[in-house]
């Protein structure tokens, strides 16, 4: 059986359509290009101003929390110079020392121990420290510093808490304290 070989060809070269082809872009093809350019520059807008947004808060964020940890390393400082080796609890101008935290007489041991389990112990440490000026960054950055507050519950752990809260409301920082000195409590 004879095999028939079917052959396309193509039509006749139409110099009209080709050249229509060739003429540039349609009406609706630069209308689609021109709106998805103004998607793409709108995104790009809203993506670096939400970028700049950010940025500006992160910088507000870490401008607080160092203000914040140059208060508190006061703060910690005061807590580990507190010592009543003399009788009298008070914040001592230089680190006391290993020995220089509880008292030598034994009048002044027996007030101690009445103040460590009275929880009066830290009463002049919390005065000295509500008395201690912040960081000037805390005005500028609306930042402040709670008054030590004792813990209530159990007043002879002498333990007290200080909190920092910027002009919004927003707790910065809290943090519970106990001075070196209650270590020689009994």
């Amino acid at each position: 059986m004879p095999v028939t070989i079917l052959r396309l060809m193509p039509g006749p070269f139409n110099s009209n359509r080709w050249r229509m082809n060739q003429a540039g872009f349609s009406l609706v093809e630069l209308m689609l290009a021109a709106s998805l350019m103004v998607i793409v520059a709108v995104g790009t807008a809203a993506l670096f101003t939400l970028s700049n947004k950010q940025t500006l808060d992160s910088r507000g964020r870490q401008e607080e929390q160092s203000a914040v940890s140059d208060d508190l390393a006061t703060i910690q400082r005061l807590n580990d110079r507190y010592s009543c080796a003399n009788g009298t609890c008070a914040v001592a101008s230089t680190d006391p020392g290993e020995d220089g935290y509880y008292p030598s007489t034994t009048a002044a041991r027996s007030s101690f121990d009445a103040q460590c389990s009275s929880g009066t112990l830290i009463d002049n440490l919390i005065s000295a420290i509500g008395a201690t000026a912040t960081p000037a960054a805390f005005s500028n950055l609306g930042i402040s510093r709670s008054t030590p507050s004792k813990d209530t519950a159990e007043p002879s752990t002498n333990r007290y808490t200080v909190t920092w809260s910027n002009s919004g409301g927003r707790q910065l920082r809290q943090i519970t304290l106990v001075p070196t000195v209650a270590g020689w409590c009994p």
